[in-house]
């Protein structure tokens, strides 16, 4: 053998020198070094240091170097507190302990992280385990990538520090960027707007639905039983998603799934290192919520101690709840209950990922939903079961597999005979089950049903029906009608004394409406400065806006709500930048203004806030509601076609200069009466054509619109007529009198008589192309009490065709015209016409411009005095919103004309 072994050739030599001798005893863990890497790794784990934490779990170190604290005690280190002590860098290692490196080192770690020591010990000492950003030695970030800084968020795990250092560093509601870094991380900012969202999504789908349900149609080609059951009663579901956003947590942590977990933005449930201070500050603010609450309702702050943690758990497993844990109740009384709970962020994309996949589900059956939230909805499935045949029972375990399949996140369907019955019914198949209330069945079952579970039995109703013996809805069956309705209102009475044996007469809303937009915010609100209050007041103000513009809505009405410092609360509040102990404020607006932009509502609820007059460095809520509200009602066609024309950069150009002469200075003086009157002489010369600020765009032979080629040249007729008769002697006048075949008749015949006749005659055209039917109609009668005639409000164009606010950037030069062809176009005017030209003349008076309104008012007086009385009306309307705007302005209303021959204000 020896023999032939040296016949080998060289290379299979050297092949075999470098492969593993199985028998060396090494070769099953891949050679010496991971054994003995392995071997050091088993004396790490069953070393005899005791677990004092678990701090660093899932952090394996290797130290490279000096360093101090030295190598064994950060060894000892990581032993006593959960993570893994690394004697040579590999793979699993998560970070380098190093003091100082070269930099050819450096260039050999390779991308983990190179952390100084005191990374370690800092952590020990605050009991939570700290971004190692904050501690990195060198990082990896070359010249020429630039480095980007995301936000620092610190890890905690069994304890959390009372006021750790990156407190000090959070936003307020002072910075410019709080709101939006806020209803970022709000999960109730999130359940709200998806919740509106689907509301709203819904009735867009029942709008434009065709009828086809592409899930349905599968469900009937899967059908093989003909014979269809006969459904004679209506059947609601009700679907409900379990511990939602624990579910989708879990969908990232399947290893948690069988435990107790809590979806909170705290790690843990008890503070270290509080100061008396702060806990004399709890001890008094803890006394005083007591103090508040209502007779018979239990505190939440009754088990709760100085140096437990008051973050809200906003969902929890049903292994959690076994052990008395609710959702809303405070991670400090929680981890008192359960010392093993498990504490997971929010995964604000994966709900919203699996909330539109369930709507998306049931939407392809039927769109007889009534959503109520981003996880739960009531649907109609009486169709479905009939048209497909199947049971409940069959229906329900369809439905609930496909939702699973598609989000990996279980719920729970209850059916009955309307919403209630359904409700209740999915209580008793919570988790993860299915439960049919029969009609047969529901005077038992409502027997032993909890008040607390039926709707609109909160704390304070709970605590009156407990406090008349009442507990369950068999008791409640027992009490008179009479005598409910004298402990509880006629009405909540009267719904108890229903609901109590199942009956619920409420039907499901699919058509929802808004009734309101807010924004509130009850966190961060420390104002040092009224400028920093007003501040965020305008941010707020957007913040709403966008929120009604979003849904196309106007509001009539504004709320300013305010949550301010009880007198006897203490300055800091136990909870990190909560609100604490407050007095709720709100004021709401009494004029009937329209809120249709941010600058209006800002307006508005700075003057509410002054009305209220709180000390702003004791605010700590903010809010804004805007109710009454209405669509964004389409323009008139007619008005609207006009304004498209002034305001189109392709049909018309504006020029900013006027010939105006003569114009003296304008006094404005506020007489006895409170009426404003402003004193202007009439000038006494100006040209027509000069003061024109309007250019024919031509049109070419199959409709488009030709570009103006001459830019730089004045946009005034008379300068477009000096151009044409100075063509007429060019070898190409014959091209240009073909320019009269591609003018914009529709531009033209909004000119006044004399300017049109003048083009006319420049381009030989005939009197055919005079207007038809544009001649202003005699309009002028006595309109008498016994008119029948109303204000147009029905023949609209989408708001899309014109600018959002038309007249914002036009002067009274440029938008008498308008009003001027919308006067003669119509018989009546439309409600959004008038309220439109309204609220320009308004806001003109609120900007502090009202030098111009009584020549617009005495232009408009003029020619409706000449229209029905319909118009006049119109007129009325127009200076009671312009008065309003003087009111807010000036605490006084403008002198105009208020009377015509027919009748007055």
């Amino acid at each position: 053998m020896e023999n032939e072994d040296h016949k080998e050739p060289e290379r299979i030599k050297s092949k075999k020198r470098r492969e593993f001798d199985r028998d060396d005893g090494f070769g099953d863990w891949g050679g010496y070094m991971a054994a003995k890497r392995a071997k050091l790794l088993d004396q790490f784990k069953g070393s005899e240091i005791p677990r004092l934490s678990n701090i660093f779990e899932g952090v394996a170190i290797h130290v490279n170097g000096l360093t101090r604290p030295p190598i064994d005690e950060l060894k000892n280190l990581m032993a006593a507190h959960g993570g893994v002590f690394h004697m040579y860098q590999v793979s699993s290692t998560t970070h380098i302990i190093a003091s100082n490196l070269p930099n050819v080192k450096i260039k050999h770690l390779g991308t983990t992280p190179i952390v100084k020591p005191s990374w370690i010990t800092e952590s020990i000492n605050y009991g939570k385990l700290l971004d190692y950003r904050r501690y990195l030695l060198y990082t990896n970030q070359s010249k020429t990538q630039p480095k980007i800084d995301f936000p620092i968020i610190e890890k905690n795990n069994n304890q959390e520090v009372a006021e750790p250092t990156n407190k000090a560093a959070t936003k307020t509601a002072s910075d410019p960027n709080f709101l939006e870094e806020f209803y970022n991380n709000s999960r109730l900012h999130l359940i709200s707007t998806l919740g509106a969202e689907f509301k709203h999504l819904v009735g867009q789908m029942r709008e434009k639905s065709d009828g086809i349900f592409v899930g349905k149609q599968k469900l009937l080609a899967l059908k093989t039983n003909s014979n269809l059951l006969l459904i004679q009663n209506t059947v609601i579901m009700h679907i409900d998603m379990d511990c939602f956003f624990v579910s989708v947590s879990l969908r990232k942590r399947p290893d948690l799934k069988g435990k107790p977990v809590a979806i909170t933005h705290a790690r843990n449930g008890q503070l270290t290192n509080v100061k008396p201070d702060q806990k004399a500050n709890r001890e008094q603010e803890f006394s005083l919520y007591s103090e508040r609450l209502p007779i018979g309702v239990t505190s939440r702050v009754d088990k709760i101690d100085t140096n437990s943690s008051l973050s809200e758990i906003a969902s929890c497993s049903y292994e959690a709840r076994q052990c008395g844990i609710k959702n809303g109740m405070f991670l400090g009384q929680a981890v008192k209950l359960c010392p093993e709970l498990k504490t997971l962020p929010y995964d604000f994309e994966g709900i919203k990922s699996v909330s539109h996949s369930l709507y998306e589900i049931i939407a392809s059956y039927t769109l007889d939903i009534e959503a109520v939230s981003c996880d739960e909805m009531y649907v109609d499935v009486t169709n479905i079961l009939k048209e497909t045949g199947l049971s409940v029972e069959e229906w329900a375990t369809y439905i609930r597999n496909e939702i699973m399949n598609a989000t990996q996140c279980p719920c729970s369907t209850g059916f009955g005979a309307n919403r209630l019955q359904a409700r209740l019914a999915t209580k008793k198949a919570k988790p993860a089950g299915q439960y049919y209330l029969k009609s047969d069945d529901i005077e038992s079952y409502m027997v032993e049903i909890k008040l607390s579970d039926l709707p609109g039995v909160g704390r304070a109703t709970l605590g009156k029906l407990q406090k008349m013996g009442l507990n369950t809805c068999g008791d409640l069956q027992l009490v008179s009608l009479k005598t409910l309705q004298t402990e509880l209102g006629q009405k909540l009475g009267e719904n108890l004394k229903e609901q109590c044996v199942g009956i619920d007469n409420r039907p499901l809303n699919f058509h929802h409406e808004r009734k309101s937009v807010s924004a509130e915010v009850n966190y961060g609100i420390r104002f040092k400065t009224i400028e920093e209050c007003y501040n965020f007041l305008q941010n707020l103000s957007v913040e709403v806006f966008n929120r009604m513009n979003d849904i196309n809505m106007r509001a009539r009405c504004l709320t300013l709500k305010l949550l301010v410092r009880a007198s006897e609360a203490p300055m800091e509040t136990a909870k990190f930048l909560g609100h604490g102990i407050c007095d709720s404020l709100s004021k709401s607006t009494t004029s009937n203004i329209v809120f249709n932009n941010p600058q209006i509502i800002f307006k508005e609820s700075k003057i509410l806030y002054e009305k209220l007059n709180p000390l702003f460095s004791d605010l700590r809520g903010v809010g804004l509601q805007l109710t009454k509200l209405e669509k964004n009602a389409p323009i008139n066609s007619m008005l609207s076609k006009f304004l498209k024309q002034s305001n189109s950069k392709e049909s018309v150009q504006i020029e900013e200069k006027l010939n105006i002469s003569n114009i003296k200075q304008k006094n404005i003086k506020q007489s006895n009466s409170k009426y404003i009157q402003i004193e202007e002489k009439e000038d006494t010369q100006t040209s027509i054509i000069s003061n024109i600020k309007q250019k024919i765009v031509s049109k070419n032979i199959n409709g488009s619109k030709l570009k103006n080629k001459n830019n730089n040249n004045s946009g005034s007729i008379s300068n477009y007529f000096e151009k044409t008769k100075s063509a007429e002697n060019n070898p190409k006048s014959k091209q240009n009198r073909q320019l009269h075949q591609q003018i914009d008749m529709d531009v033209l015949n909004e000119l006044p008589e004399d300017i049109r006749k003048e083009i006319m005659r420049e381009y030989n055209l005939q009197e055919a192309v005079k207007p038809e039917g544009k001649k202003r109609k005699s309009q002028k009668q006595k309109c008498g009490k016994q008119s029948n005639q109303k204000i147009d409000s029905e023949k609209y164009l989408d708001v899309d065709t014109i600018q959002k606010y038309p007249f914002k950037n036009l002067t009274w030069d440029q938008i008498k015209p308008i009003i001027k062809k919308w006067m003669e176009s119509d018989e009546n005017p439309y409600e959004f016409d008038i309220e439109m030209i309204a609220e320009h003349f308004k806001q003109l008076a609120i900007d502090r411009k009202i030098e111009v309104l009584p020549k617009m008012f005495s232009y408009l007086h003029r020619n409706f005095s000449a229209l029905n009385c319909i118009w006049h009306e119109a007129y009325f309307k127009i200076v009671n919103i312009t008065q309003e705007g003087m009111v807010a302005r000036y605490g006084g209303t403008l002198l105009v004309q208020r009377q015509f021959e027919c009748c007055k204000m």
